[in-house]
């Protein structure tokens, strides 16, 4: 085939538009571990199309390949076009039959090798990734905090045993979501109505909200001047450090900030994007948008989950014992997954920070974010000689021009016809006038939460989540948010939401896996949302069925 079908729904929830050494890491950490992990699947004895590979960067920006999911990964196990964002109906016919069938003998063979990988996997989250955590925060606080250019903490970032177990992460994570997406693909498939069952348990984006009410509670017991100028809007950590009985508060936001603070406020597997550190404004929006909540969140997960597991209950004894299994160890993988999330992220902050501090030294009356204009590979080789080895300045220049071009072009859509050897691409759907939506209409979008069953409120549309908390400060009553994307910034929010609609994003996509942590109907991959939905306009959202209808 002379084009490839390209898909942004996914990626474009951990990477925007990049600089090179953002853009250069992703290919080469993605690529390299989803090979590693579908080999182990395959064995060797799957026919796979060494040509093809998972993800492509196109104008600036990272793309995952239908193809290659297709060609390879259905080669090998299920796969589900939906759960990279992409609805059956729009994968090409042709495509579609180019994918190779499983033969039994295979399929057989494959549950021993997941196990074999599930035990590598399960070895590395039980046994190293703590520690390793731990030994990268204490880096990441250090860059933050100290004043002068710390070169030696820089140079043990390339430390070849530190650099090996950040490879170790990616590797760990690539095989937990490789399983969590089959086992998704599977439920889906057989068992829609246990979906509200797959989800993960404290993982590191439910334990964002769990602290954030813990904080509201702190701010209740601070007394009626705390809880005064939240509900007033008072997000400057400043004015509640001046404020007589506010210190719980403030501890508990620094202490939330130290844990989170590395977590991307858009595009979190950037190098170059701003962190939940740099804006504790945002936790005490998020902290005041709780205050008018009479019971913990986890009452209203709950009662969602009560749905499916009536419908499990129904199942005969050998189904419940099989459906049981599954969403246990399901539920395992998840949270494993969302905190080598965590752990990735907390990775792309501290190599970023390192970045900067050390184009300081290196640059110096040059913008901060010079050596992102660097390759892996050239950021790696200039840390290991100490500086000597750099890229010329011309070639620095071009790569910001061309990032600058990027930057005032339209994008891509989300879904395109890819040619490797020109590198043009071309929309893969038409391009629909996307005006605004009527009263009594419909969208449609991928099912990705049920939640206690269909809801109704008022639409919320933005792409901000410090614009998002400072209204729900403003709405007493359900609030569907429609915005293009969710990632980590928005978790702290969900609690105080009745519904949420992305425009991107697949079934275990963050919005998808929060909505479900938090009891939410969602529907992700509804096209032109934000753009077709109002503010105010009251949204019915069913997240069974994947309809978002406009009632007035």
């Amino acid at each position: 085939m002379t084009e490839w079908l390209l898909s942004g729904h996914n990626t474009q929830e951990w990477a925007g538009l990049a600089r090179p050494m953002s853009l250069t890491a992703t290919e080469t950490v993605v690529n390299d571990q989803t090979v590693w992990v579908l080999d182990q699947l395959a064995g060797g004895n799957a026919d796979l199309d060494r040509t093809l590979k998972p993800i492509v960067l196109v104008q600036g920006r990272v793309y995952l390949s239908i193809n290659y999911l297709l060609r390879n990964v259905a080669a090998v196990l299920p796969f589900d076009s939906a759960s990279v964002g992409v609805p059956a109906e729009q994968v090409p016919a042709d495509l579609v039959s180019e994918t190779p069938q499983v033969a039994r003998a295979q399929q057989l063979l494959l549950l021993l090798r997941f196990r074999r990988l599930y035990r590598w996997a399960a070895s590395f989250y039980r046994r190293r990734l703590a520690d390793h955590n731990n030994t990268v925060k204490g880096l990441y606080w250090q860059l933050r905090e100290e004043s002068a250019v710390p070169l030696p903490v820089i140079q043990s970032l390339f430390a070849p045993e530190f650099f090996a177990r950040l490879v170790e992460t990616a590797r760990a994570h690539a095989a937990i979501t490789m399983i969590v997406t089959v086992l998704d693909s599977v439920l889906r498939q057989r068992a829609p109505q246990l979906l509200s069952l797959f989800v993960g348990q404290a993982t590191a984006t439910a334990l964002i909200g769990q602290r954030i009410w813990d904080l509201r509670r702190t701010a209740e017991q601070c007394g009626p001047e705390v809880r005064r100028m939240l509900t007033e809007g008072t997000v400057e950590l400043d004015a509640y450090e001046a404020l007589a009985g506010a210190d719980p508060l403030v501890a508990g936001v620094q202490a939330f900030l130290r844990e989170y603070g590395h977590r991307g406020f858009r595009f979190e597997r950037d190098f170059e994007t701003e962190r939940l550190a740099d804006y504790p404004e945002h936790v005490l929006l998020a902290v005041a948008g709780q205050l008018s909540e009479d019971e913990p969140p986890e009452v209203r997960a709950a009662s969602a989950r009560q749905v499916a597991l009536r419908a499990l209950r129904r199942m005969n004894p050998v189904q419940q014992l099989f459906w049981r299994w599954i969403l246990r160890w399901g539920q395992r993988l998840i949270s494993w997954r969302e905190n080598s999330n965590s752990s990735l992220a907390l990775g792309q902050a501290t190599y970023g920070l390192a970045a900067r501090r050390l184009a300081r030294r290196l640059y110096p009356g040059q913008p901060d974010d010079v050596m992102m204009f660097y390759t892996l590979e050239e950021f790696l080789a200039c840390v290991r000689s100490r500086g000597e080895q750099r890229v010329d300045q011309e070639a620095l220049d071009r790569r910001r021009a061309q990032f600058e071009l990027n930057r005032t072009q339209p994008p891509p859509p989300e879904l395109i016809w890819y040619a490797p050897l020109t590198h043009h691409w071309r929309p893969a759907l038409e391009q629909e006038a996307e005006t605004p939506i009527s009263a009594l209409a419909q969208m449609h979008g991928i099912a990705a939460s049920a939640g206690s069953g269909p809801v109704e409120g008022i639409a919320v549309v933005t792409n901000d989540p410090l614009d998002a908390g400072r209204r729900l400060l403003e709405l007493k009553e359900p609030v569907v948010l429609v915005t293009r994307l969710t990632d980590p910034a928005w978790s702290s929010l969900f609690r105080r939401l009745s519904a949420v609609v992305t425009e991107l994003g697949g079934v275990i996509s963050h919005a998808a896996i929060v909505a479900r942590e938090n009891g939410l109907p969602a529907v992700v991959g509804v096209p032109g949302a934000t753009r077709r939905v109002r503010d105010g306009q009251r949204l019915r959202v069913d997240g069974a069925t994947g309809s978002v209808e406009v009632i007035a």
